[in-house]
């Protein structure tokens, strides 16, 4: 009998079904193996514990009645992603940046003005001519530009409307955040 079979017959011997000639070839495998002896003695005293400790029975309808009561817990309802302050500046500081970018996008004596006395700001326009180049394009497309003028509104109006509405709307959601707290 080699550890795997004597693993296999010690649950055999734990449910009392083992056949007499498999308890004999277990019991010489556990005298001369000394791993599986020590799990033997272990799963003995184990079945010895088990034997000797009296098993209480549930009161009648046990779980019927746990169930009731989990029936009448309320529900669950996940707690709604709020916008945290960090997020409301982050939202603040992009419309800025974008305001900021559109002046510069639709005013190029403005950009030139700006990089010609910074290198470091020379050196970022280069790196987005490109996408500054796309937005114009894209905007273009969406409402007439012509020399600094969205849609007949001066362009320097519209970045700051556009900065207002984000103001606004991160003054709402504040509000809102501070009304579902109380």
């Amino acid at each position: 009998m080699d550890c795997n079979q004597a693993e296999l017959a010690m649950m055999e011997h734990m449910e009392k079904t083992i056949h007499p000639a498999r308890a004999r070839d277990l019991a010489q495998h556990v005298m001369h193996c000394e791993s599986c002896r020590e799990y033997y003695i272990g799963f003995d005293m184990a079945l010895d514990v088990l034997s000797d400790a009296e098993l209480s029975v549930p009161p009648v309808h046990f779980t019927q009645n746990i169930m009731a009561q989990v029936c009448r817990l309320p529900a669950y309802t996940p707690p709604q992603p709020r916008a945290t302050t960090a997020m409301r500046i982050l939202w603040g500081l992009g419309a800025i940046f974008l305001g900021i970018a559109l002046l510069f996008a639709f005013n190029p004596e403005w950009l030139q003005a700006a990089t010609s006395a910074s290198p470091v700001l020379e050196g970022i326009l280069a790196a987005t001519d490109t996408a500054r180049l796309f937005i114009v394009d894209s905007l273009e497309s969406v409402a007439p530009v012509s020399q600094g003028n969205v849609a007949g509104f001066p362009l320097f109006n519209v970045s700051l409307a556009f900065v207002f509405v984000i103001g606004a709307l991160l003054l709402v959601l504040q509000r809102t955040e501070k009304s579902h707290k109380a």
